[in-house]
């Protein structure tokens, strides 16, 4: 009953027994002539009108978007509301949209390039990308198109008389004046049309929204033009063109759990697209604003306390079934003056100190023994002149703190722990890699021991799962350690490397194999990303809490301890994020008791970075 034209878009405008354009949506000229005669009966009861008054629509399941993007320094904003519903010879799919952008419309241009309501369909049963996932678009202007993908390939369908949708639009506005905001879709496509005789127990719809705007000659504006597909830009299921990825609807409309968040005084919790349901199987991120003067002090999620697994202000979780959400925030006292120990190295870089008022004054002086430190005021960094430990006062108004400055001397050489030359090919190889394959500003590196080493197996479907689709880089050398990669940088390895983000796990081998201590593998890892700031200072630096290990437990109380020290040391640092993973790996999530596994890169490693802020940009 379908036949299929391979060379040009069939555009059908027909609805019931002609062309129709609702009024507000322009003249009859917007839409095409019928070119496809008589038109499949819709069942009764349904008026294909863009109305959505039928009696089927009454406590229908919507489901409801959020549009949010910025394009050419602009925020575009907008939302989409959609349902199913499925009579007994076909499909209704009807949508709501309100735009930011005005609605445009040409018949001379493709449906893809004027505003236009797009998706991806398939039924239930279907399973992955092929002859039975299609492309539907209806535009502003009620232009009709769907299209089968064939191969991987979208194909335009030219459909026979008995099978062709029906479908309306009806405008608020005139658009032909640029005043159409706000447009409602309504289509029916009959189940014969897809080769099928009854109706589905579900059927998948991935939506985009396109907002697009013209020349003055009625021609599309390629960097104006605005596909905003939210199961990509808001769901972590999405795969392009893959039906089962995204949103599901059944004999109810759509199909999803709740999310039930509790108020709370003191501060909010908020979905992150501003939603009250989820997806089973989709990453949800849980934005938390603590009011001034208050800290979050309990996350229960569906009972359990969540507090800390909040990264960066923000906690993470896999959908499942319905869920609560139950925030506390406690009043807290702050510290007029902030402060903390700092450790500095002699002819090292300087490092950085913490220091933060609270106390309403905007200066403050300090007080120290200039013979053993040099301090920058302004950029609140130290350098060690002297070994040993140095006090630092500081005065603001009436308030007064000290912190002090733990100096030392850092000699790398011998054997042992600081003998790399066993790591020598590996190294020149990443620095041979990244010259050749990352790009300054733009590629994410993932950077330290075995759990970024592709060449172990280690996130072994990196760059078939991941880097093929982002801009990133797998750069580590399994059993190094901190001081590895301290040799490095002097050794020149990571000259000319200024990725845009710098992802670090580091750590574990020094408890394993040089049995640092917790205060001195803290020591040195902030040595370490000290070094690291000053060659790449435009680099984002994001660094992975070590995990605990299954395969030995005697580590387990310093790698909680040593994750502690860094988390407080990268608080108050705009260039380092602390992205703590450790309590969210378990022993399921590894390997071999040491390494996750494949998915625990994906499901835990990659939505917690993405969690902190780090944005990793598209090829």
């Amino acid at each position: 009953m379908r036949r299929l034209g391979k060379v040009a878009a069939i555009m059908l405008g027909t609805l019931l027994m002609g062309c129709t354009v609702f009024a507000g949506c322009g003249g009859s000229a917007d839409g095409p002539a019928d070119t496809t005669g008589q038109t499949v009966e819709v069942d009764k009861g349904i008026a294909v009108d863009g109305t959505f008054d039928e009696s089927f629509y009454t406590g229908r399941n919507w489901l409801t978007l959020n549009k949010r993007v910025l394009q050419n320094d602009q925020t575009e904003t907008g939302t989409l509301e959609m349902t199913t519903y499925f009579s007994e010879t076909g499909i209704v799919v009807a949508a709501h949209i309100v735009d930011s952008r005005a609605a445009v419309s040409g018949s001379s241009v493709e449906t893809s390039d004027q505003t236009c309501f797009s998706g991806y369909f398939a039924f239930g049963d279907t399973t992955s990308t092929g002859d039975d996932v299609y492309e539907v678009e209806n535009t502003a202007s009620n232009i009709f198109k769907i299209s089968e993908f064939i191969s991987g390939e979208l194909h335009v369908m030219d459909t026979e008389a008995d099978v062709t949708p029906v479908h309306a639009v009806r405008c608020i506005g005139d658009i032909q004046n640029g005043e159409c905001y706000e447009y409602y879709v309504e289509y029916f496509m009959p189940y014969a049309l897809f080769g099928r005789s009854g109706k589905p127990d579900t059927v998948y719809f991935n939506p985009t929204m396109i907002s697009a705007t013209f020349d003055d000659k009625g021609e599309a504006i390629a960097d104006l033009r605005t596909w905003y597909n939210f199961g990509e830009q808001q769901s972590t299921l999405y795969e392009w063109g893959k039906p089962n990825s995204g949103y599901v609807f059944d004999s109810n409309g759509f199909v999803s759990n709740s999310l039930d968040i509790a108020e709370a005084e003191g501060g909010s919790v908020t979905e992150e697209w501003g939603y009250d349901w989820t997806i089973t199987g989709d990453v949800v991120n849980l934005n938390i604003a603590a009011d001034e003067g208050y800290a979050l002090t309990s996350l229960l999620v569906n009972g359990e306390e969540c507090i800390d697994d909040v990264v960066a202000d923000v906690y993470f979780f896999t959908a499942a079934d319905d869920t609560t959400v139950v925030p506390v925030f406690t009043a807290e006292e702050v510290e007029n003056i902030v402060v903390s120990d700092v450790y500095a190295w002699i002819d090292y870089p300087a490092s950085e100190f913490t220091l933060e008022l609270n106390n309403g004054e905007n200066d403050y002086t300090l007080e120290y023994d200039t013979s053993k430190l040099t301090i920058d005021k302004d950029a609140k960094t130290v350098k060690a002149l002297a070994e040993g430990t140095f006090e630092v006062k500081v005065t603001s108004g009436s308030d007064t703190a000290s912190f002090n400055v733990i100096g030392s001397s850092v000699s790398r050489t011998g054997t042992g722990k600081w003998d790399s030359s066993a790591y020598s090919q590996k190294a020149n190889n990443i620095k041979s890699r990244y010259a050749s394959d990352g790009t300054n500003g733009t590629t994410t590196v993932f950077l330290g021991d075995s759990f970024f080493d592709n060449t172990e197996g280690n996130w072994g479907n990196f760059y078939t799962s991941y880097a093929n689709e982002y801009d990133a880089l797998e750069l580590g050398i399994g059993a190094t350690t901190t001081y590895d990669w301290e040799n490095f940088l002097f050794d020149g390895i990571l000259d000319d490397m200024q990725p845009k983000n710098l992802v670090v796990n580091l750590g574990t081998n020094n408890l394993a194999a040089d049995w640092d201590r917790t205060e001195g593998l803290a020591e040195n890892l902030q040595r370490l990303f000290t070094l690291l700031h000053d060659k790449m200072p435009n680099t984002n630096i994001y660094y992975l809490s070590i995990t605990q290990r299954v395969d030995t437990t005697a580590h387990a109380t310093r790698i909680s301890s040593v994750n502690d020290l860094m988390e407080q040391w990268c608080e108050y640092k705009d260039w380092i994020t602390f992205v703590n993973v450790e309590g969210r790996v378990s022993s399921s999530d590894l390997k071999d008791g040491l390494h996750p596994k494949n998915e625990t890169y994906a499901n835990i490693y990659v939505p917690a970075l993405e969690a902190a802020g780090c944005v990793v940009e598209r090829k």
